[in-house]
């Protein structure tokens, strides 16, 4: 009698003991990605249930917020490729419908401009994609100034401004030189759609950093868009209205290599235009 007296007690206060437990266990099991805003109710006293509850709300909010950029990522990825395609889709069409009127000569340098705006497009989103995959880079000694002589080259074959690289110095870094090459292009490519005359680039050792700074004379970045424009598809058209054929991504992608070499980049005035400032660890050894 004792003995089935002291089981049915504790299996009471087993019982009581896992109830909020289970209250957890279904409150968990009703969220679903479709609404990831619910949260568990956390118990007042600072118990083991408790910081577990809290620590599934933060994992809860993580998840949430990931979620939502991701879908908004998708949904501006849609759009920016909407755009491209309907202009290919109705001058074919036209094209197609009159084939005897079509002008071929001043319709084909437009369609393969409007291709190659996709085809660019695409090819950020797919490096976007991997970056967000967080892939492992060849990482190696780099230097960074064979890199930056090389893309100033590239750069001066497609644009009638000026590049100056004269104070363009050694400095080498442990890092991907492509993932480096794409950062050095994007910064030149931004530049160029935003100067008016000129581009200065300059690269120095400091204080245990590669500093890279890319210049501009255009009309400058506002300081509150300053953290902004490394944002994916932000556009300041009203500040840099002279922007053509830019996607959005590429200073996000710059931010994104630059972040995994652990490095920073931020603008700065220019006076006139922006100045881009990229800062990597330089290699030791």
């Amino acid at each position: 009698m004792a003995v089935a007296t002291l089981t049915g007690v504790a299996w009471l206060l087993t019982g009581r003991a896992l109830r909020p437990v289970e209250v957890l266990r279904a409150q968990t099991a009703e969220i679903s990605v479709s609404d990831l805003s619910r949260r568990l109710d956390v118990s007042p006293s600072a118990d083991a249930l408790g910081r577990l509850a809290t620590t599934l709300n933060d994992l809860l909010a993580r998840l949430e917020s990931s979620t939502q950029k991701q879908r908004q990522f998708i949904a501006d990825a849609s759009h920016e490729l909407r755009s491209p395609l309907s202009s290919l889709h109705t001058q074919l069409e036209v094209a197609a419908r009159h084939p005897d009127s079509a002008d071929w000569r001043r319709l084909g340098p437009v369609l393969v401009e409007d291709s190659e705006r996709l085809s660019r497009l695409v090819d950020d989103l797919v490096r976007l994609a991997r970056l967000d995959a967080h892939p492992r880079f060849r990482t190696r000694n780099v230097d960074l100034d064979e890199i930056v002589f090389a893309e100033v080259q590239r750069a001066r074959q497609r644009t009638h401004l000026t590049i100056d690289q004269h104070t363009v110095s050694a400095a080498r870094v442990d890092g991907d030189a492509d993932a480096l090459t794409r950062v050095v292009r994007n910064l030149l490519d931004n530049a160029i759609r935003h100067a008016t005359l000129r581009i200065d680039v300059s690269l120095r050792a400091l204080d245990g950093t590669a500093q890279l700074v890319v210049s501009d004379d255009g009309p400058g970045i506002p300081v509150p868009d300053r953290q902004r424009v490394f944002d994916r598809f932000t556009r300041l058209d009203d500040a840099r209205a002279r922007d053509t054929g830019g996607s959005g991504l590429g200073l996000a992608i710059v931010r994104d290599i630059i972040t995994v070499h652990h490095g920073t980049v931020h603008v700065e005035d220019n006076a006139p235009g922006a100045r881009l400032i990229v800062r990597l660890p330089i290699t030791r050894h």
